[in-house]
């Protein structure tokens, strides 16, 4: 999660455009950090604000949280599953407790000429007006932007499109084409196929995942020529040649995970996208050398379908927290 940010630092004192992060952390912690990871890239990140930590003892709270929200441009409210039913160890609901600091941001946002957009994250419904108190309530006739999983960067990145658009917010400054191109060096083929580092495209990943298939049928062609088959009793020289064929492809798995990884890095997506596959190659070649060959075929069609999918999914355009776009890093090295 990033770096949490007071609006009052004397460094930030005078940052015009702002944009509040409100959220509840038993709630949308995880989905408000990612939102603010996506917001980066789009905005410097002093301009983004999360949370209201170290205000001192014996410090009027609510006036510092009135005076932190004053200085933004837009207020971003993170609803996730049951923010409106959310109680504290008394067993009152939290958004009826006066002092309560998510209600506090929001009353001080809706009674200010500052936007303020609903953002609802991990499958949560917009709140009715019933459901709040009154002054809360004009948050109901907020218009919401709506989170998905499956299409959480995209989303993302529409509502920084629109935040630039409406508030007339700077983008974030991209790198200079001509210092990136002389500060970033070319990876050699041994970095392209083993390193976890950067993004690739669609055809750098196709065209590599074809060269490695290609080796990895040479091998095992190989193998099958060596142990002269024919020779052998059938039923055990099979055996052995799928042995030796497990065997013989594990040192491929890593420069395929290399390639799926820097995919998934491609359109904004972490590690947490390759344990998955990587759990499910290595269930797979267990079941292969337990003989247990109908399961490891299901498997194998799984993992095939997945990287397919990955294979098909178009990048993010322009950098991102992973690396340059390989697009432009091509039509660039075209130019010149």
């Amino acid at each position: 999660m990033p770096k949490l940010r007071l609006c009052n630092r004397p460094e930030f004192m005078f940052m015009e455009g702002c944009i509040f992060i409100n959220y509840r952390r038993q709630v949308s912690a995880a989905a408000a950090g990612r939102l603010t990871d996506r917001l980066v890239q789009h905005f410097d990140h002093e301009r983004l604000f999360m949370d209201v930590d170290g205000i001192e003892p014996g410090v009027d709270f609510v006036k510092t949280l009135d005076d932190q929200v004053a200085r933004c441009v837009a207020f971003l409210a993170v609803i996730g599953p049951g923010w409106t039913d959310l109680k504290n160890a008394e067993g009152q609901r939290r958004l009826d407790q006066p002092n309560d600091n998510v209600r506090v941001e929001i009353e001080s946002a809706l009674k200010r000429d500052i936007r303020v957009i609903p953002v609802l994250v991990d499958g949560a419904r917009m709140p009715t007006a019933e459901e709040l108190p009154d002054s809360l309530k004009p948050l109901s006739r907020r218009n919401a932007v709506t989170l998905s999983h499956h299409r959480f960067g995209t989303e993302v990145d529409e509502l920084a499109r629109a935040l630039q658009r409406a508030l007339k917010l700077h983008p974030k400054s991209p790198p200079s084409p001509t210092l990136a191109a002389k500060d970033t060096p070319t990876p050699s083929w041994i970095d392209f196929l083993f390193s976890f580092e950067g993004r690739i495209s669609r055809k750098a990943f196709w065209l590599s995942g074809l060269f490695i298939t290609a080796v990895c049928l040479l091998v095992m062609a190989g193998l099958a020529a060596a142990l002269g088959m024919d020779s052998l009793d059938q039923q055990k020289g099979v055996s052995k040649l799928r042995h030796l064929y497990t065997v013989a492809t594990l040192p491929f798995y890593w420069p395929a995970f290399a390639l799926y990884l820097k995919r998934l890095h491609d359109f904004g997506q972490g590690k947490g996208g390759l344990w998955p596959v990587a759990i499910l190659s290595v269930l797979s070649e267990g079941l292969s050398l337990l003989n247990f060959e109908t399961g490891s075929q299901v498997i194998a069609i799984i993992l095939t379908g997945v990287f397919v999918i990955v294979g098909c999914v178009k990048g993010t355009p322009g950098p991102n927290q992973y690396g340059p776009d390989p697009l432009a890093d091509t039509s660039r090295r075209s130019a010149t």
